[in-house]
């Protein structure tokens, strides 16, 4: 009895030790799960007082930025009245005491310009542009984050496309919009590069260098060549899609205008030294591309004025002919009378410039041509732009290859063409910026920068043709300039021999080239074409400068700042730039 009294006893301890440590371990799970929900409750806080934060640097920027374009409003404002405006914007929002505060039903955020400072580009102090500071707290249920956040906002900052000696853009955004190839580049044969190049799509390479001679014809070359610009160990190929070579001699329309390479072509892109001459290859650089936003359309109220617009001079051309006018502080407009019982004031003449001109803008309904004689330099100055509704043609139309007999020429400052842009038979130097609506056409011209950092640049929205310069000849034509195409851009320097400094850009671009020599009659280890088309051989080519050579020059992007300053009012923003981003 006692036994199972003792057992008994024992039953009901064991129990009450088993409920005990039950409890126990109850009340510790229900404590740490306690725990847990309220860290977690505590790190969603401050994950959600970190979004605010970040809503109050969007916030802010987005309102900036919606300040100075309701300042900017249609038509624009002037250079100095856009610094004061943007410094004015600036300073509404500076200092704790200028907060930009929201309260939602999450929590609040604060935030305000810390610090306001200049932008440095290319070693200069860009004034239409400030480098902002913002701090921003979000705050949720006592919790607090900071973000602290730089940003660039304002205008007229350097375009991605400058900073390329060939760059191939695919702009389009759906796959109708795009042009047959686009972002693709062909180096067809010799071609010689010296710079950075930026392709979209794919770049295709060959040995060979392509002329329609009597038909379609591909000349045995060498590979094309890329060297870096001084001071840089490699040149930087920034990629978007693969390399391909090939060695079939497919119909040339077809293979410029394809994406799709199949088995015909070989895709190297992990095997690149073997896709360029003397396997000096560049450095592939992967990463996500910058797209410009030119808008050449958008130019033309830049610059854009009547002859009944407000301040407008007009002047009268005798015989369409304006010549030798200094009006550096007028806003000009040209007409001519029209006279056959009676006269009659029009404005549409196709006008011509002779001798020097000096304007501080200009504009015509009409077309225009500048001429001058081949034995000593005029120069037209538009010290805020011209505006030209029609088609705007340089030089003599000479189609001859001796640079003697081309009219020389200088053309100083912004421009904006309606309609195409000619420069044909022109030793012409260029300190310009000229937006062209249509085709663009250099011929039998030599062009050259005007002082010291001058140089032509072009953004065209129809095609640029680059062709018929120093055909046959051993020297090349000099173009000093940068030539940007909405349009597919194809050069020449077979035939041809062509020597640019400065870049090219386009959605689609074709190159072909040999190196050597071209003539029309045969000569010692030449390869014939036709009878009347000789070429450098394969073999004797290396070595040889190309008949196609493009050298990026740096100085490009201080130009287009220059020439970018001088235009008469600011219409447009940039997007704004985040430098750094910092969570405290």
């Amino acid at each position: 009895m006692k036994i199972l009294m003792n057992e008994k006893g024992y039953s009901l301890i064991l129990t009450m030790l088993i409920f005990l440590l039950f409890t126990v371990l109850s009340v510790s799970v229900l404590t740490v799960a306690l725990s847990g929900v309220k860290r977690n409750q505590t790190s969603e806080d401050y994950v959600q007082a970190r979004e605010l934060a970040n809503k109050g640097i969007e916030h802010i920027t987005n309102q900036i930025q919606s300040d100075l374009k309701n300042e900017l409003g249609e038509e624009g404002i002037t250079r100095s009245e856009f610094i004061t405006k943007l410094n004015t914007i600036l300073n509404r929002y500076k200092d704790v005491i200028n907060s930009v505060h929201n309260t939602g039903a999450t929590g609040e955020y604060r935030v305000y310009i810390r610090n306001i400072e200049n932008v440095i580009e290319n070693g200069e102090e860009n004034p239409l542009k400030k480098k902002i500071t913002f701090l921003s707290r979000g705050f949720v249920d006592g919790k607090e984050k900071t973000v602290i956040s730089e940003v660039e906002i304002g205008a007229q900052s350097v375009l991605e496309t400058l900073h390329y000696a060939l760059g191939a853009n695919k702009l389009c955004k759906t796959p109708n919009a795009c042009i047959p190839g686009e972002g693709n580049m062909f180096l067809h044969g010799g071609v010689s590069i010296t710079g950075d190049m930026k392709v979209d799509g794919n770049l295709i390479i060959t040995n060979r260098g392509y002329a329609y001679l009597s038909g379609e014809k591909w000349i045995a070359s060498v590979y094309p060549s890329i060297l870096p610009t001084q001071g840089k160990a490699n040149a930087n190929l920034l990629l978007g899609g693969n390399i391909f070579t090939f060695n079939h001699t497919p119909p040339y329309e077809q293979h410029i205008t394809t994406s799709n390479f199949g088995s015909s072509y070989t895709k190297l892109t992990d095997r690149i030294d073997d896709a360029f001459y003397n396997r000096q290859a560049p450095v592939i650089v992967k990463r996500q591309p910058i797209r410009d936003d030119i808008q050449i359309p958008a130019q033309k109220s830049v610059f854009y004025y009547k002859h009944n617009s407000p301040g407008v001079t007009i002047i009268k051309a005798n015989n369409r002919i304006i010549s030798n006018q200094n009006r550096p502080n007028d806003k000009v407009y040209a007409s001519h009378d029209e006279c056959i019982l009676w006269c009659n004031e029009k404005y549409d003449g196709n006008y011509t410039f002779t001798g020097n001109n000096l304007f501080k803008s200009f504009a015509t309904a009409g077309s225009l041509t500048i001429r001058n004689s081949n034995n000593q330099f005029r120069q037209t100055t538009f010290k805020e732009g011209a505006y030209i509704e029609k088609d705007l043609t340089i030089g003599n139309g000479s189609d001859s290859y001796n640079p003697n007999n081309y009219d020389k020429i200088r053309v100083d400052g912004p421009i904006f063409v309606n309609g195409d842009l000619t420069i044909r038979g022109a030793d012409a130097e260029f300190n310009s910026i000229m937006y062209v609506m249509g085709d663009v056409t250099i011929e039998y011209s030599r062009i050259n920068g005007l002082g010291q950092n001058g140089s032509l640049i072009i953004f065209a929205n129809g095609n640029i043709n680059i062709r018929n310069n120093s055909v046959n000849q051993d020297e090349p034509s000099n173009i000093k300039g940068f030539f940007y195409s909405e349009q597919a851009l194809e050069m020449f320097g077979v035939g041809s021999n062509i020597r640019i400094e400065g870049g090219i850009s386009a959605r689609r671009i074709v190159l072909n080239a040999i190196r050597g020599r071209a003539s029309n009659q045969n000569f010692s280890g030449a390869q014939k074409i036709t009878n009347n088309d000789y070429f450098e051989g394969a073999q004797n080519q290396i070595g040889k400068p190309s008949r196609l050579q493009i050298i990026y020059d740096p100085e490009i992007i201080n130009t287009y700042a220059d020439i970018k300053s001088r235009e008469p009012v600011i219409k447009n923003l940039d997007p704004p730039k985040i430098i750094n981003r910092d969570i405290e």
